[in-house]
């Protein structure tokens, strides 16, 4: 007797959870994980044996230890991690001295302490792809500054660099097998001088050995195109703000935690998740306005017209952001991002050659077509033409076949000739690092794609260059029976571009799909044109480039369908066979109608028995056969230019939706905003990940099959080049920021269902993640070829079996594991039967029922379920969901929790399909079967057919025993397979990058009286504020060292309302309006402001010099915008300053103790010197910091100006001039006799002019001057006769002059 015996220790497991869940009973539960799973995962993984099953759980508290003996995680897809700290350096203490004091002395210094630590923290098994965010104590941790290394984990890692200096190379771990992240010198001070809980979001591929498991397409993708190809400053690789106001700036390019402009780190990204990857399209936008043709401008576009960026002012083949269109609004927001400028755009191209990834230019265009637009549609009777269409729509003021059209005659060549314009390579030119068009005035095709050509040129070069892209209804516009003029000018752009571009650039054009292989006019004349053929043998194209979306499936819900037999759409030799066959290749369909039936025509040529001239699919044909037109269906004698086999294939576009039954129709996308926008067919829109995983998967392994992807005898090189198949795309916008950022980004709604990869690529196919837990714990024969779906994220931190690891992924995600074969076969449930058993059929044992039905009461069944799960789009935050049945008389509630990475719609479905599985189950039956029925096997889903009736069983448990007896329970088929509605990834916490540092270096007189008088201050403003500033200094733009760090943000601002000008030492009856950057100011009584409180450094445009005023009354009247009252003017010996009044636009600086001095040697007064500042987090020579050249006279030695100048003639005719002098140095005072001099000598700088003109000048020791009538008789008796007076420092030479008429 040969018995499968575990349903006992299944409904030990069932158990083990508690109530009901996954749509059965507990006991029911046990038994089917008991005898469907547990008799292979005991028996293989566990022994013989029915103790209960603990699984993970949710972790709600990710706290990060240093426990020893800890377990390692094991991590599959991307999870959030705290790891465990393996190795800590000493901390390292600082200390920072400020001398600080008041007014007369009494100072004290004031030391600030701060620490720094070296650690090592472990994360889980290796080997990982990469770490992306970090969290420090719950919040998002801008990682740039941060000074941190991943170690992936691998069994060939070596010690840290850091830790063997510290340890010894002998004693340092390699920790081999162990991915861990070493943080040098990691500042504590953000952190309030201890280290933080770290959290950690880590990215793993299951590592599978067996090579029946197919690949992860990210280990195959060579190549990818780069989108959206719009963003003014996308394409940048420094970042790029926008100036709002001192110290605040927009930063428009850089949306992410790394710090760094966006392109810099997606492709970053890119090159963490898609190792493979040596090459990138990068697509460039220009705009189309209309479907015809010849009233068709194209031409580069700018969101906006108000602000540019601050480094790089946008332009774009001689347009300005001013004399540029905009792209079109919808709802008050761009519709597309601008054109990218064109500087970013060699950024890009020499970025991407730098991390060596070789591009392929592929300019692009984009219809900015909006509803309304009034403009006649060439391919129907409409007033308006569609919105936003497809580029490959572009045709004649006609369409081709309708009535009126031009097409086949001489004017649709002229239609095109106005399209493709007269602009030739020798219009443009290179003037000041841009390129520049001098030909005639016209937005052409030709203007477009040579601009682009030299702009590659102007970058260095690129490995290929497309000249275009699915120009579809161009293409196959006719002049003559046989004569394409679009193609004739692809012909002359070509050469062209070669002659631009040179030799070693490989160019070509990328054909739709549809397009590539002929032109089969729909018109009845039977011709069958290989119309692009004078293209693809033209001397200067190297390559056939197919924007490659042929459909792999055609796929129907239900099992009654054409394709059924499949099983599964994700079925991966049903997807391969259809790379080459299908729809197509064997058959297309010839109607809606058609379709809809399933009513398939076969691909016949009846004349010829060329049947793959009508096969697109059939691309070996295509390649290696001679080609000769068929004018009427006649078979012409002349071959045409194309030599069979003489150039290569590139997939310049290659991708699938992440949609349901996205191989139905790779080629749609869902865009609601676009008239174009469609679901595939026979799709349900829910989102589906997966079946874009294996439409790669099908198609690289396909053509990397050397059968199917033959050798050239031209070029000695494969047919089909997958290192240039270039997948429909990587986004220049990093993960998760978008799609997350709906704010910034328009287009992040259509992330879900869309061709993206970012995001994507780290998904964990099930069945690799099966495959490598069976293979940790030994157990060979598994089958996962019906193993559908992809995980986003699973963690186990804690020591478990292989029963244990695979348990809530079987309940998670719906499938079963039994044993057919000798192999350990897992199989996603869908509830469809493979057999019908009839009762007739069955075996009668004594006086036992031969059907024998159970159902269970309703009083047992749960009424609801609650479900935990780690939301996937909440910063992995620990979430819960609820189902429930309406109306349902039971109070029982189940509840389950998995350390499964869910997004909430997901979880939702889970706990759905839980509560209708439990509903169905309550139906159970037993019967017996011959023992011939051998191939009934636990797992199977059967119809038993009863009295007339029939239900779909799942078997459940199977007894050998003379007979097999058969437990089933009742499924239905409806609840799996549901559509999961998209979900757009919504990070809770997300950082803002904060533009330049704004500071401003004033050169001040003393205030206090205990500064150093030759140094200058500085003030920095930053919103919002980041941290202390550094600020370096050398004598050379090299070399620099720290010169001081600035610590409080400053306040900072322009005065927005003129002021008369004032006499110093009186209040000014009139008031005076400051909007200020950030902070704020506050009113002050009179004594206070007499002792020194509300000083403010003003200033004129373009000056050097700084005035000093002080003010009693701040009122706000506007947000960061004050009304300044009871002001005084010409403060600390700047009332030379006060004669002339105050002008809007003036700078205005808060004089508070967030103003610091700078160190400067005495010796370098008036001598330039340079500075850099910004985030003292950051060295020096990163982007972030700014760089200033300045002298600085040494304001705080300027001696004050003369007072009380008096002039008087005497009787003798000698002048008598005497003044008051004034010190800058404790002039205060009222407790001596006269006031401190101040200087290290008294004297006096005298100028005698005529009205204007100096005609004497005298040198004194005393505050009096003897202007004798002798001298003014020598010097033309001068009238008016005028006196200047400065008193003279012998550091600093004259201070103010002081003016008398006399």
């Amino acid at each position: 007797m040969a018995t499968l015996l575990l349903s006992a220790a299944g409904a030990a497991l069932g158990g083990s959870f508690g109530g009901s869940f996954i749509g059965l009973g507990t006991a029911a539960l046990g038994k089917a994980l008991g005898a469907t799973v547990g008799s292979i995962i005991d028996q293989r993984l566990m022994g013989v044996g029915s103790e209960p099953v603990e699984s993970g759980r949710v972790e709600r508290f990710r706290v990060m230890g240093s426990s020893e003996g800890a377990a390692i995680p094991r991590v599959w897809g991307r999870v959030r991690l705290a790891g465990q700290i393996i190795w800590s350096s000493r901390f390292l203490e600082h200390v920072n001295s400020n001398e600080v004091g008041g007014k007369g002395g009494g100072g004290a210094t004031v030391r600030e302490y701060s620490y720094t630590v070296s650690l090592a923290i472990a994360l889980c098994e290796g080997p990982v792809v990469r770490v992306g965010r970090i969290w420090a104590d719950g919040q998002p941790l801008e990682q740039k500054g941060l000074n941190w290394r991943l170690h992936e984990g691998t069994e060939e890692q070596i010690p840290d660099p850091l830790i063997a200096a510290i340890e010894g190379a002998e004693e340092a771990p390699a920790y081999r097998g162990t991915a861990y992240i070493v943080f040098d010198n990691l500042d504590l001070t953000p952190f309030g001088n201890r280290i933080p809980q770290f959290n950690f979001e880590v990215f793993r591929r299951p590592d599978v050995q067996s090579k029946s498991v197919p690949a992860h397409p990210a280990e195959s993708i060579r190549g990818v195109a780069l989108v959206p190809g719009t963003g003014e400053y996308a394409l940048a690789t420094e970042p790029i703000s926008f100036k709002r106001g001192k110290g605040s700036n927009t930063v428009v390019n850089v949306h992410n935690d790394q710090g760094v402009p966006d392109l810099v780190a997606s492709l970053a990204q890119m090159k963490a998740e898609l190792p493979a990857v040596t090459t990138a399209s990068l697509v460039v936008t220009w705009f189309g306005d209309d479907m015809r043709a010849g009233k068709c401008t194209l031409r580069p576009k700018v969101e906006q017209s108000t602000e540019d960026g601050d480094k790089i002012a946008w332009r774009v083949s001689n347009l300005s952001r001013v004399t540029a269109e905009r792209v079109s609004l919808l709802d008050g927001r761009p519709i597309f991002g601008g054109t990218p400028d064109d500087t970013t755009v060699v950024q890009a191209i020499r970025h991407m050659r730098n991390i060596g990834v070789e591009v392929m230019f592929y300019p692009f265009i984009l219809m900015d077509i909006l509803a309304g637009n009034g403009l006649a549609d060439p391919w129907s009777d409409a007033t308006s033409q569609p919105v936003i269409p497809w580029r490959g729509r572009i045709t004649l003021d006609t369409a081709p076949g309708r009535a009126g059209s031009q097409d086949g005659t001489t004017a649709a060549e002229s239609e095109i000739g106005l399209f493709v314009g007269s602009a030739r390579p020798s219009d443009f030119a290179v003037e000041e690092g841009r390129v520049v068009y001098k030909g005639p005035a016209e937005w052409s095709y030709r203007r477009f794609i040579l601009h682009y050509a030299h702009l590659c040129a102007l970058a260095g070069g690129v490995k290929a260059f497309c000249i275009g892209s699915e120009l579809r209804s161009l293409t196959q516009v006719r002049d003559g029976r046989t004569s394409y003029p679009f193609v004739r000018a692809l012909c002359a752009l070509a050469a062209d571009v070669r002659a631009i571009l040179g030799p070693d650039c490989k160019i070509g054009y990328a054909a739709d799909w549809s397009e590539y292989f002929g032109h089969h006019p729909a018109d009845g004349s039977n011709d069958v044109i290989f119309h692009l053929d004078p293209l693809w043998a033209h001397p200067d194209i190297d390559f056939v480039g197919i924007d490659n979306y042929m459909p792999l499936s055609d796929w129907r819900n239900g099992s009654s369908h054409a394709d059924a037999h499949a099983e599964s759409i994700f079925n991966l030799e049903y997807l391969r066979s259809n790379v080459a066959g299908g729809e197509g290749f064997d058959w297309f369909y010839s109607s809606d109608a058609a379709r809809e039936a399933q009513s398939r025509t076969p691909i016949v040529d009846g004349g010829y028995g060329e049947h793959w001239v009508f096969r697109y699919k059939d691309i070996r044909s295509w390649w290696s056969q001679t080609h000769v037109n068929r004018v009427g269906g006649i078979r012409g004698d002349q071959a045409t230019d194309w030599v069979p086999q003489s150039k290569p294939i590139w997939f310049t576009e290659l991708g699938c939706p992440a949609v349901d039954k996205g191989t139905n129709q790779p080629n749609v996308f869902h865009d609601p905003k676009s008239s174009e926008s469609f679901l595939p067919y026979f799709s349900n829109g829910g989102q589906d990940t997966f079946i874009q995983t294996r439409y790669l998967q099908a198609t690289y392994a396909h053509w990397g099959d050397p059968l199917n992807n033959p050798v050239s005898t031209v070029y000695a090189a494969p047919m089909v080049d997958l290192a240039s198949a270039y997948v429909w795309a990587w986004d220049t916008r990093p993960w998760p920021d978008f799609p997350a950022r709906l704010e910034t980004w328009v287009d992040g709604t259509n992330y879900a269902l869309g061709h993206w990869l970012n995001g994507r690529t780290s998904l964990a196919p099930l069945a690799q993640v099966v495959a490598e837990i069976s293979e940790q714990s030994d157990m060979s024969g598994i089958d996962v070829s019906g193993l559908h779906g992809q995980l986003t994220g699973y963690s186990l931190d804690a020591i478990s079996s292989g029963r244990q690891a695979i348990q809530p992924l079987m309940v998670s995600y719906g499938f079963d594991g039994f044993s057919f074969d000798g192999n350990v076969v897992f199989r996603n449930r869908n509830g469809r039967a493979v057999r019908r058993i009839f009762g007739d059929g069955c075996v009668v044992t004594g006086n036992e029922a031969v059907v024998a039905r159970s159902r269970s009461p309703w009083a047992e069944l749960p009424s609801s379920v609650t479900f935990g799960y780690v939301d996937a789009d909440r910063d992995y935050a620990a979430s819960a969901v609820s189902a429930a049945l309406p109306d349902f008389a039971s109070s029982n509630s189940s509840q389950s929790s998995q350390p499964v990475v869910l997004s909430a719609n997901e979880a939702q479905s889970i706990a759905e399909r839980w509560l209708s599985e439990s509903l169905a189950a309550r139906d159970t039956v037993e019967f017996a079967l011959p023992l011939s029925d051998i191939d009934v096997t636990a797992g199977d889903v059967i119809t038993l057919a009863v009295n007339g009736s029939e239900s779909p069983f799942r078997v459940d448990r199977v007894e050998e025993q003379g007979l097999r007896r058969i437990s089933a329970v009742r499924v239905d088929a409806g609840v799996y397979g549901n559509p999961v509605p998209p979900s757009v990834v919504s990070s809770r916490r997300s950082i803002t990058a904060v533009g330049a540092t704004y500071a401003e270096f004033l050169d001040l007189p003393l205030l206090k009286g205990d500064e150093v008088p030759y140094a200058p201050h500085v003030a920095v403003s930053q919103k919002p504020w980041m941290g202390a500033v550094a600020i370096y200094s050398a004598s050379e733009d090299h070399g620099y060292t720290l010169n001081t760090e600035v610590t409080k943000p400053a306040v900072v601002g322009d005065i927005m309302s003129g002021l008369v000008a004032g006499q110093a030492g009186l209040w000014l009856n009139a008031s005076l309006r400051v909007k200020i950057a950030s902070g704020t100011l506050q009113s002050r009584s009179e004594l206070d402001v007499l002792n020194g409180a509300n000083v403010a450094a003003i200033r004129a445009p373009g000056s050097s010099d700084w005035e000093i005023i002080q003010y009693r009354s701040a009122v706000l009247v506007s947000p960061l915008e004050y009304e300044l009252s009871g002001i005084l003017r010409g403060q600390a010996g700047t009332d030379s300053f006060a004669s002339g009044p105050i002008a809007p636009g003036w700078d205005f600086v808060l004089l508070d103790q967030s103003v610091k001095q700078i160190e400067l040697a005495s010796a370098a007064r008036d001598l330039e010197r340079h500075y850099r500042y910004g985030p003292s987090r950051l060295p020096y020579n990163d982007p972030a910091f700014t760089h200033v050249a300045m002298a600085f006279e040494g304001v705080g030695l300027r001696p004050y100006a003369p007072v009380h100048l008096h002039a008087e003639r005497n009787a003798s005719g000698h002048v008598v001039l005497t003044w008051i002098r004034r010190s800058r140095i404790d002039g205060d005072s009222w407790q001596g006799t006269d006031i401190p001099l101040g200087e290290d000598r008294e004297l006096y700088h005298v100028r005698i002019l005529k009205g204007d003109t100096l005609v004497r000048e005298e040198s004194v020791s005393s505050p009096t001057l003897r202007y004798s009538q002798e001298s003014w008789i020598a010097d033309g008796s001068p009238q008016p006769l005028a006196f200047e007076v400065a008193q003279v420092s012998d550091r600093f030479g004259p201070g103010p002059y002081r003016r008398i008429v006399l």
